[in-house]
């Protein structure tokens, strides 16, 4: 408690000295609204700042400063206190809304990112994502009393109605990218003790995993994230070959994923899915989706009709080519439910789903106003609050076109359709944009704001498949291990980070690029299939050689065995010869042991171990799901260094070394 005020103050002057170095840029994103529905809150990232919002006059009405980067937000019922994750502070702030200030801030785990208010307990429970912790305080103590390790990177979290169950959505996956079936997973606990009571693995590939809500009733929660192909060859992108993006559907009385849907069209991504909001009938939920500036309203009462195996007369006369559609199918057979992780159709086939510009670029979190009539995106890009009439009147009727086709600049010449597209039920209201709210003034984007821009813009991709940030959110990894052409097929290599990308060329697991410029280049032309424009990639190198690593906040936890670690990693283990300070790499290639047919010869680039402690798995197919296995089990052939020669509790100093980076 005594340092806190300390660390606030070190990331004041930190935050003031980047502001000073380039323009404070607008970005929201998280909202809430207050319960008569006249103020709205968004938490600014790059501003370092909650903005208030008076929602009768469409205009700011102060800032309050939150130095520590704030993130997800939480407000009391009766609208007297805002609950902020601070993430870089490693605290939730709590805002007097009727002093305009931070009344106190609570220490919890470290980079706090999502927060969940328990009113009738008095307990506020916060997504650790460095840590991999769910935390909880006691208000009226104000501290943290408990915490509990869940999956890898929590970033969102919801209650149930009756605040007794905790719903977790672990952003990354946890495990070896060898293993066909990794995946993110869901962590359910039990709030009154933190204790686990589920542990959902989500289907194969499965990352990024985000938004999470749970229905009024509490028997269902929802999860959105992205659905990567990482077993298919990165052949062809259209039609959702390489990323899709997901509702998965828990049943929480069960304890158990009960389906999985995808959010996509046939020929148009819905990338980048952040957040979700449910009715409060429970009838229907929206979904942000980052990367296309889209929000999609589903119908969601409906689609439980449909798995209980309810199809409408004239939905069953829809023929799949020449079988009955998914949804006779699942009324026949309930185990046909598997087979929607792999049906772009199902939703639009049964008018369960409408997707409508959130009013701005890069749409995250949301929040419905009390009467239930309007919803707000934060346009983190835009810097804007976009709002949107959610009982709009449907357009959409059947036998009318399902949507206008969407026109995307690309190398590709491939078929738009495989399967025939059938005329859907009515439709979801479509929302009608009742306007945005700028939440300060935006400076003209630089190159790193460009470049950012477009990292995080799949419509920049054909079809709208994916951003950049699909496989490298936060600039770093995904977890999964994709298999590029640029080296043949039958060979996943693992997403590395771009963390000081223009200090360690050449670039690739197979070194096959020679600088930064080159890789960003065909990056795109090879992952995307479109061509940059002019300045395009100098935008994005731009925006990467914004990066900046972050040491990780457990060093000084680690500091007395990182100590003896450091001095095995330079003499006795050979560690800095191939991974020299201050990148951690002799940016060279070398055959560490780690051979397969397509690749005898075992030479591949040597990373940076810059970050390393978040950046698992490891090797170049990421076979190795922790530094301990890199070391030991993985390397039984003793090619990395001299670590097979160290003794078991040298091991951990060197780990705890590594992980202090």
């Amino acid at each position: 408690m005594k340092r806190l005020p300390v660390l606030v103050a070190i990331i004041a002057v930190a935050a003031a000295g980047v502001a000073a170095a380039r323009p404070v840029y607008r970005s929201p994103l998280a909202v809430a609204v207050s319960p008569d529905g006249k103020r709205l809150y968004a938490s600014d990232k790059t501003a370092h700042c909650v903005v208030v919002i008076d929602l009768t006059t469409g205009k700011p009405l102060r800032e309050i400063p939150i130095p520590g980067e704030p993130h997800g937000l939480a407000l009391s019922p009766d609208g007297r206190t805002l609950y902020v994750a601070e993430r870089k502070a490693h605290a939730v702030a709590l805002i007097d809304t009727a002093a305009g200030k931070v009344a106190k801030r609570i220490p919890v785990d470290f980079w706090p990112v999502a927060v969940a208010l328990a009113e009738t307990s008095h307990r506020l429970y916060t997504c650790n994502r460095r840590d991999h912790t769910v935390s909880m305080v006691d208000l009226a103590a104000g501290k943290e009393i408990k915490r509990t390790r869940v999956g890898r990177e929590p970033d969102g979290l919801a209650l149930t109605a009756d605040q007794g169950r905790l719903v977790v959505a672990n952003m990354l996956p946890e495990g070896a990218g060898t293993d066909p079936t990794i995946a993110a997973e869901v962590t359910i606990l039990d709030a009154a003790s933190l204790k686990r009571t589920a542990r959902l693995k989500l289907p194969p590939g499965s990352t990024v995993a985000t938004g999470v809500a749970t229905s009024p009733d509490g028997r269902w929660a929802y999860v959105v994230h992205t659905l990567g192909r990482f077993n298919l060859p990165i052949s062809q992108l259209d039609h959702g070959w390489v990323h899709t993006y997901a509702l998965t559907i828990l049943d929480l009385s069960a304890g158990k994923i009960a389906a999985t849907l995808l959010l996509d069209d046939l020929s148009a991504g819905a990338a980048d899915p952040w957040a979700i909001v449910v009715s409060p009938d429970g009838r229907r939920l929206w979904v942000s989706h980052s990367g296309v500036h889209e929000v999609s309203t589903i119908e969601i009462g409906r689609v439980h009709d449909l798995l209980d195996g309810k199809v409408p007369a004239d939905l069953a006369r829809l023929k799949d080519g020449m079988r009955d559609n998914i949804w006779v199918r699942i009324s026949r057979d309930r185990a046909a439910i598997a087979q929607l992780p792999n049906d772009l159709t199902a939703l639009y086939l049964a008018g369960a789903i409408r997707r409508t510009p959130s009013g701005g670029k890069g749409p995250r979190g949301m929040a419905l106003s009390p009467d239930g009539r309007r919803l707000y995106a934060a346009n983190y890009f835009s810097g804007t609050i976009g709002v949107l009439n959610v009982n709009g009147v449907s357009r959409l009727r059947e036998g009318e076109a399902r949507a206008e086709p969407r026109k995307n600049a690309s190398l590709a010449t491939k078929s738009l359709a495989r399967q025939e597209p059938r005329p859907p039920e009515p439709g979801p209201p479509e929302m009608l944009a009742a306007g945005t709210i700028a939440v300060g003034p935006q400076p003209p984007a630089d190159a790193a704001r460009r470049g950012e821009n477009y990292f995080h813009d799949a419509t920049r991709c054909f079809q709208r498949w994916h951003s950049c940030a699909s496989c490298h959110p936060d600039g770093r990894v995904d977890g999964l291990p994709w298999d590029f052409l640029r080296d043949d097929v039958g060979n996943g290599k693992d997403v590395i980070s771009l963390v000081y990308m223009q200090h360690t060329s050449p670039h690739n697991r197979r070194a096959t690029r020679p600088d930064p410029r080159e890789c960003m280049r065909t990056g795109v032309t090879g992952s995307h299939l479109t061509v940059p424009k002019s300045g395009d990639v100098e935008d994005l190198l731009a925006y990467v050689e914004s990066l900046q690593p972050e040491r990780n906040p457990l060093a000084p936890q680690l500091a007395a065995a990182a100590a003896r670690g450091k001095a095995l990693f330079e003499d006795k283990a050979g560690c800095a010869g191939c991974h020299p300070a201050p990148y951690f790499t002799d940016q060279k290639v070398h055959n560490v042991g780690i051979l397969t047919p397509l690749e005898p010869d075992g030479r591949y680039d040597t990373p940076s171990l810059v970050e390393v402690y978040r950046t698992a798995p490891y090797f170049h197919d990421g076979r190795s799901a922790t530094l301990k296995d890199a070391l030991t089990k993985d390397d039984p052939g003793g090619k990395h260094g001299q670590a097979n020669s160290l003794m078991p509790e040298e091991i951990e100093d060197l780990v705890a070394y590594l992980l202090s980076l």
